[in-house]
């Protein structure tokens, strides 16, 4: 009944409509109940512009992790070596499978097996591992511009997060087609397409394969297909804005409601979302892919009807290009210009010179701000001037405070940024007590968090909401920790249980609330708890630690030395499952043991006055 409905509507419009653009609404698979159907099911009917597709960057934007797939050179096996945490990685093929094993001297060697390489290898291969649906990063990419193996962008500079990095719904609704999602976490899917495919730039096709396989057909040499946006049809500010949804980086808003799931092709960005980048004094750097960003400073842009497409063909890889094709663009327009002669002149290499990026390492980009280019333009950052708004020009208060919390919490922890979001937070406490509680909790200020919360408790207490963003579960799961600082551990239990009940699959939540029962003695649901948890995911190398703890404080001293064991397996600096075993080989009589652990925590962390204070009472004794 749901279709019969559609096609009606269908050709309603097709027997009513002409050539006109109607507003966005009008195409019927903007419902949300209309699904995604996959590449294969496009590539049915259009099979010569599949070919071609899946030659692009796009098309080729995530796939298995296998030889055919890597543009990695591989041929043995690679080493990398962190200087600041000391762990060694050796990356290779053993057949088809993709392999990295990381060493800590040699009392350490963990493996674990990539899954997918994210990236078209233009110019990375990232790659991911996935554990009982839940993804995440390996340490390692591979840079095919310098064929160099080095670690992704954040984990320099004593940033190594080794397998712990979650790839979120953010990442991969940008690099990939539409996944299905796990409500209810962070980062667990349920299935993974593989590439971005035709539906990002078309919409989901389940009406339009209906209607194609039912035989109601459009003459779209005359009208209007509703059933699936071509966007060549919409306006060049429409077609601009599905661009927009990708390649457009930055500190992303999402409306209230509304998921990475929602921009549909021939929507309005700024309906789903809201991207903000900071902006500094004289500053001309530019990130990864901002090519939106920079395209809308160009004068190009701004004085004419110039889009992406306008040299972009989304169809086509821009490799197979002509060498000359670019210059033609520009010739178009620029009729009177002459091109210099000599080997590598052209339009681009002046005008969008190649340059890195300030956010990925070996990494060459042309930037999209097209003009003349001085070579120490980069250098010129200056004062922070503020976060603007690419997509909207009028961002509401509310979400320009998120814009300020986000950018702290996930980007520059800079104290002026909380700032900035408190002077925007000046609505009535029942419309912004989400972002009050977030404020305040990065502010550490856990009484204002309870004095926000019992402010509004009969909002609070109905905290029910399950979304994508998870808002309600991280609100419960803040004041829950509020309530924890402050001793109360009653009210501490009731909003860390409402926050597993609303995310169930955030893991983090789950070990809190793990945690808590532990701490209040409530062994039995705390041990319920923590055996789920390692059911679910069994590689958190704290979860492990501390179930070990609870069966070490009922006297199942082999159990726990156990369970220790497997914590350090999976991270060998893991500093508390040191301390922990240490501590139970000393009760039980095994000095010379507990010592080793003691003197590694101190090498590790000089300062750790716990172990330093223990291995001297433990001298002392000796003597």
């Amino acid at each position: 009944m749901r279709l019969i409905g559609y096609l009606f509507i269908i050709l309603f419009f097709a027997s009513c409509s002409d050539n006109k653009i109607e507003p966005y609404v009008t195409y019927l698979n903007h419902n949300d109940t209309v699904s995604y159907v996959g590449i294969n099911q496009c590539m049915q009917c259009h099979y010569d512009i599949y070919q071609t597709y899946i030659q692009t960057g796009m098309g080729q934007s995530f796939s298995l992790a296998n030889p055919t797939n890597s543009d990695a050179n591989f041929e043995s096996f690679h080493s990398l070596k962190d200087t600041f945490s000391n762990y060694n990685y050796h990356v290779g093929w053993n057949d088809t499978t993709l392999i990295i094993t990381e060493q800590w001297r040699d009392l350490h060697q963990r493996q674990e097996i990539a899954d997918f390489i994210i990236g078209s290898g233009h110019h990375t291969n990232s790659h991911l591992w996935e554990e009982s649906g839940y993804v995440h990063q390996l340490p390692f990419t591979y840079y095919t511009q310098d064929s160099t193996l080095d670690f992704p962008p954040g984990y320099e500079n004593g940033f190594n997060s080794r397998f712990s990095r979650k790839i979120g719904l953010e990442c991969m609704s940008c690099h990939n087609a539409m996944p299905e999602f796990v409500l209810g976490s962070e980062n667990k899917y349920d299935k993974i397409p593989l590439g971005i495919d035709c539906e990002r730039c078309h919409g989901p096709g389940e009406v339009h394969v209906h209607r194609m396989t039912s035989g109601q057909l459009v003459d779209t040499s005359q009208h209007i297909d509703y059933s699936i946006v071509n966007p060549k049809r919409l306006s060049l500010e429409a077609q601009f804005q599905i661009c927009m949804r990708c390649h457009l980086q930055g500190n992303t808003i999402l409306t209230e409601g509304k998921s990475f799931k929602d921009f549909k092709p021939g929507m309005k960005l700024s309906d789903v979302m809201t991207v903000f980048v900071p902006k500094y004094e004289g500053d001309e750097s530019f990130i990864m892919a901002s090519h939106v960003d920079r395209l809308k400073q160009s004068s190009c842009f701004n004085a004419s009807e110039m889009n992406c497409t306008t040299c972009h063909d989304p169809h086509h890889s821009v490799k197979k290009k002509a060498p000359d094709f670019f210059n033609n663009k520009c010739l178009s327009c620029h009729e009177d210009c002459t091109i210099p002669e000599g080997k590598g002149m052209d339009c681009v290499s002046c005008h969008m010179p190649s340059s890195s990026t300030i956010d990925i390492p070996h990494v060459s980009i042309h930037d999209h701000k097209i003009g003349v280019h001085f070579s120490d333009s980069l250098m010129s950052k200056g004062a922070f001037i503020g976060l603007k708004s690419i997509n909207n020009n009028n961002p509401s208060k509310k979400v320009r405070a998120k814009a300020f919390l986000y950018q702290y919490e996930k980007f520059d922890a800079q104290a002026f940024y909380l700032d900035s979001a408190q002077q925007l937070l000046k609505h009535p406490i029942d419309e912004i007590y989400h972002e009050l509680i977030h404020l305040y909790f990065l502010k550490k200020d856990y009484i204002s968090v309870l004095n926000v919360s019992q402010a509004i408790s009969s909002i609070i207490d109905s905290l029910n909401i399950q979304s994508y963003e998870n808002q309600d579960a991280w609100t419960a799961y803040r004041i829950a920790q509020a309530y924890k600082s402050q001793g109360d551990d009653d009210l501490s239990l009731h909003f860390f249980e409402k926050a597993t009940d609303l995310a169930p699959y955030v893991l983090d939540f789950q070990q809190k609330l793990a945690d808590h029962l532990l701490a209040i003695n409530q062994f039995d649901k705390a041990e319920e708890r923590y055996q789920w948890l390692l059911k679910e995911f069994p590689k958190n190398a704290v979860v492990w630690c501390n179930l070990g703890y609870l069966y070490a404080f009922q006297g199942k001293y082999e159990i726990a030395q156990d369970h220790y064991q497997n914590a350090l397996k999976l991270d060998p600096q893991h500093i508390q499952s040191l301390f922990n075993l240490a501590s139970l080989k000393i009760m039980l009589g095994n000095i010379e043991q507990g010592l080793v652990y003691l003197k590694r925590i101190v090498e590790l962390e000089p300062q750790n006055q716990q172990a330093k204070e223990l291995l001297q009472n433990i001298d002392a004794k000796k003597d």
